[in-house]
């Protein structure tokens, strides 16, 4: 079986148009899922790694950059404007290596709580002390935030998008 690599993009606004208008302004292609908790994921065409400087350029608002790789680690970047406000990294290719000392844990604690989550488990799965329930702890966290779409979502696995319904397709 095929280890998971995702890499999605998810801007808090309940306006789908507007993820759309960022792609676009950005001269880049891609998909945009519905609205989800406030949320709208998109992903944009090309390498699926990296966080793409124009698209952080032109950011309007809050912007997550959401990375899971399922051998290897995962990482969450937040964007204020252009502007990284957080960051976290966690690697486990050759050994663990966690890297949150950018991270902002009081807007990820207000990001959850604003979801109506509890941060109960928020620390012990950023510090991949153990296991929390079933679930790895980048999917733990991904759905505190509220984040719908971020599983086995990449450019590099989204085909033509015609798996998904309501996905607007940015040409």
């Amino acid at each position: 079986m095929m280890s998971e690599f995702s890499a999605s993009y998810h801007l808090q606004t309940s306006d789908q148009q507007k993820a759309v208008e960022l792609i676009r302004a950005s001269n880049n292609k891609g998909f945009v899922f519905p609205e989800s908790n406030g949320w709208v994921t998109f992903i944009v065409k090309g390498p699926a790694f990296g966080i793409r400087k124009a698209i952080v350029s032109l950011n309007p608002g809050l912007l997550v950059h959401y990375s899971y790789m399922e051998d290897h680690g995962w990482a969450l970047s937040f964007f204020e404007k252009d502007e990284l406000i957080s960051t976290y990294k966690c690697d486990w290719t050759e050994e663990l290596h966690i890297e949150k000392d950018k991270l902002d844990i009081v807007l990820l604690r207000e990001l959850i709580i604003k979801q109506g989550n509890s941060i109960e488990d928020l620390e012990k799965a950023l510090d991949l002390a153990e296991d929390i329930g079933e679930e790895p702890p980048a999917y733990f966290i991904a759905n505190k935030l509220g984040l719908s779409y971020y599983e086995w979502l990449s450019a590099d696995n989204i085909g033509d998008g015609s798996y998904y319904k309501n996905l607007v397709i940015v040409d």
